[in-house]
């Protein structure tokens, strides 16, 4: 190259020092460059994967249904949502549902009963369970729990009765033939009823092993139709405690009324 003096002007290239400078500060940046991309890759793959989908209908409550119904004798089952629970006014508010009023009759969301003098309140093990009774009897108490599941229910009335006789066996193993099954209307509600004794085993043991049956037993149910879902009542103890109780869980039943 020439300069403005006309003399030969020599234009250096850069030298090897300098491209060793920058080759240099490219070899220490690629370790960082390598990590931020591998933590960006991390990232968007703990992201992925389906979202679900909203308002879609949960299947385990007709399982949970089931097995509270089935249970196993009264004050046994155990709490689908762990531990004892008592829950909350089905009308809202902080009292718990379960409890007398003033007059006697208990709550349940839908319908209220009254409750008979000489039985007392338990808290409901479980949240499905609206309200507990305990009945003194002569063999040992006896236990009146009242189940309600939402609209669906669990499964017919039917469906029910007969999985719950299916509990029941003689004494040499047979399947029991004594049940008594009656409907009737209650406050014009529809009312279901059976009666069965004999050999109870619910089929819930721990450990998926069978449950060793319990004899002489004896229990008085009732399923109770409304709009708002059924109402499970379920009356279990001892044969001769149960039959000592029986014409007062009538009693019970026919009081029932729309819920105030």
């Amino acid at each position: 190259m020439v300069n403005d003096y006309g003399q030969l002007r020599i234009q250096r290239a850069p030298s090897d020092l300098s491209c060793s400078n920058s080759a240099m500060m490219v070899i220490r940046s690629f370790p960082l460059f390598v990590m931020t991309l591998a933590l960006l890759l991390a990232t968007g793959c703990e992201n992925k994967g389906p979202t679900p989908k909203e308002g879609t209908a949960s299947t385990g409550a007709a399982a949970v249904a089931t097995a509270e119904t089935g249970g196993a004798h009264p004050g046994a089952a155990q709490d689908p949502h762990g531990g004892t629970a008592t829950p909350q006014s089905p009308h809202g508010g902080d009292a718990p549902s379960g409890l007398p009023d003033a007059s006697g009759m208990i709550d349940v969301g839908g319908i209220a009963f009254k409750m008979p003098d000489a039985w007392e309140v338990q808290p409901p093990k479980s949240s499905m369970r609206r309200a507990q009774l305990s009945a003194p009897g002569s063999a040992g108490p006896a236990e009146l729990i009242v189940y309600f599941f939402g609209a669906q229910g669990a499964g017919t009335a039917e469906d029910n009765i007969e999985r719950w006789i299916g509990q029941f066996s003689n004494a040499d193993g047979s399947p029991a033939s004594n049940a008594k099954k009656s409907s009737s209307k209650v406050s014009g509600f529809e009312v279901t009823k059976v009666e069965v004794a004999g050999d109870y085993a619910s089929g819930m043991a721990a450990a998926g092993q069978p449950e060793a049956p319990q004899g002489g037993q004896r229990m008085l149910a009732a399923i109770v139709n409304t709009s708002g879902g059924p109402y499970y009542f379920k009356f279990l103890g001892p044969n001769a405690s149960v039959t000592e109780h029986s014409a007062t869980f009538d009693e019970l039943i026919a009081s029932i009324t729309s819920s105030p």
